[in-house]
């Protein structure tokens, strides 16, 4: 139970502490990213106060995952919903076969009405 906590413990320390550092030396803004959060401090031109900005699951581990996952979101939303042309003959073609089928059925139905219209039982 013992590695347990200790395992625990490393991957605590492990996801606060931060293993990027990113400056910009033009404006000043300052990266810092862990394996789960990325903050930003950036100052403003006046130098009279800093804006920080801390973005949860923008770390190096979860920023690729949730990114992944985002893109296939976005990539069903913007599909073509207009379906292949061999697609569209081919359902075209298989309503023609049921209408002919179904005209084939009615016409046996007829021919089996006249052939018992015709039929005499005392003869």
């Amino acid at each position: 139970m013992k590695t347990f906590w200790k395992a625990l413990g490393i991957a605590a320390l492990a996801a606060v502490v931060p293993v990027r550092f990113k400056k910009n030396e033009e404006t000043g803004k300052k990266t810092f990213q862990s394996l789960l959060w990325k903050l930003d401090v950036t100052p403003n031109p006046d130098h009279s106060s800093t804006q920080i900005d801390l973005a949860l699951m923008e770390g190096v581990v979860t920023g690729p995952i949730f990114n992944a996952i985002s893109a296939k979101k976005e990539a069903a939303l913007f599909a073509d919903d207009e379906p292949d042309a061999a697609v569209v003959a081919a359902d075209e073609a298989q309503m023609a076969a049921d209408e002919a089928q179904m005209a084939a059925d009615e016409a046996q139905a007829a021919a089996d009405e006249a052939i018992e219209a015709d039929f005499d039982p005392e003869f």
